[in-house]
């Protein structure tokens, strides 16, 4: 497994940005895609959602190492045929061998269950399943064992790998150094306990709006307190195998909003993030109905991250590339949701190939 995992959602414009990553970057790319929530959300409609998310896995990521999904935004009400959600999930990518599957202490048993009986029944190919711990997890390990330890008694005899994931969502407010020191007192005490592959330690400084960042009109040079919590970590060397995972350029509470096409553009400022270093450099604009240069803004903010020195040039990625056609005014209009598949591409390729470490 490579040192860097995207978190992302499996939806259109964060599967076009692993589609156009390039192929010796996609060798080294393991995804992990949460499934997108959405208001009011069937039965029918979680299938269909699951039906699309399958098409584009065939289309789109077959050329990847490993796939971890899992549907932790998705509502333990939705159920399908009275059962588990997510067994429709293993039923739909199970018998790919790049599917990892998914459990989690803060799920039900009955939903942790379905994954242990898909692979006993022979469902599931992959021999190597996530653990994804949130923060309240990693308070006590004494706490947590006897539950991690029957989770994993449920699947000794048929995973070999166990990948655990310390899930710190978002990290602005917290304090590094104490979430760190948490961090590493837990796999200290979990080392030789619990049976352990790798450590991916993920997390995000992007909240879910950027106005509790900075305001339109403005720009800023934004520290990543994921990237300290990692190496922190890492340098306690409590475990040989430790990854960083990010949620790239989108927050990991973004969701969608049900708001009317033409009310969007009223409350909606051109935003745009380049990652680079340590830091995002983001670009906030004005709402795109009312200011003069309106969508235009994203090619105006494109000449201005093309321009600084921390640029990697348009042949560095397809999102640079993008970057660098749209600072000329090539190809078609750029849209709030258009950005995202260049940018996040822009940031796993570097994270990837250039990011110190």
């Amino acid at each position: 497994m490579n040192n860097y995992i995207p978190f992302l959602k499996f939806k259109a414009n964060e599967i076009g940005a692993l589609s156009t990553l390039s192929q010796p970057v996609k060798a080294l790319t393991y995804p992990f895609l949460d499934l997108p929530k959405k208001d009011g959300m069937s039965e029918v409609a979680f299938l269909a959602m699951i039906a699309k998310a399958k098409a584009a896995f065939h289309r789109h990521l077959k050329d990847f190492p490993a796939v971890f999904i899992d549907n932790y935004d998705i509502d333990d009400s939705i159920t399908v045929n009275g059962g588990e959600n997510y067994l429709a999930v293993i039923d739909s990518f199970g018998e790919c061998n790049q599917f990892v599957p998914v459990v989690a202490l803060d799920r039900t048993q009955p939903r942790n269950d379905v994954v242990f009986q898909a692979k006993a029944a022979g469902k599931i190919a992959s021999s190597t399943i996530a653990i994804r711990l949130q923060a309240e997890d990693i308070l006590s390990f004494p706490v947590v064992e006897a539950d991690l330890l029957a989770l994993q008694l449920k699947g000794a005899n048929l995973f070999s790998f166990w990948t655990l994931i310390i899930d710190n969502r978002v990290c602005l407010t917290i304090n590094e150094s104490a979430r760190s020191a948490q961090i590493n007192k837990f796999l200290a005490l979990a080392s030789g306990k619990i049976n352990i592959s790798a450590v991916i330690i993920a997390g995000s400084s992007i909240p879910a709006s950027i106005s509790e960042l900075m305001k339109v009109l403005s720009e800023v040079h934004h520290p990543r307190p994921e990237l300290s919590i990692y190496r922190q970590v890492a340098s306690a060397a409590h475990h040989p195998s430790i990854h960083l995972g990010d949620y790239t350029v989108v927050s990991p509470l973004y969701s969608d909003v049900n708001i009317p096409a033409e009310a969007m553009q009223n409350v909606i400022a051109a935003k745009t993030i380049y990652t680079y270093g340590d830091y995002h450099y983001i670009i906030r604009g004005g709402a795109l109905k009312t200011h003069a240069r309106g969508r235009l803004q994203y090619n105006d903010i494109a000449g201005q991250i093309t321009a600084k020195s921390f640029y990697r040039g348009p042949h560095y990625s397809f999102g640079d590339l993008f970057l660098h056609e749209k600072s000329q005014h090539l190809g078609k209009g750029v849209t709030p949701g258009s950005i995202l598949k260049p940018t996040i591409n822009a940031h796993i390729t570097f994270m990837l190939t250039g990011f110190p470490g």
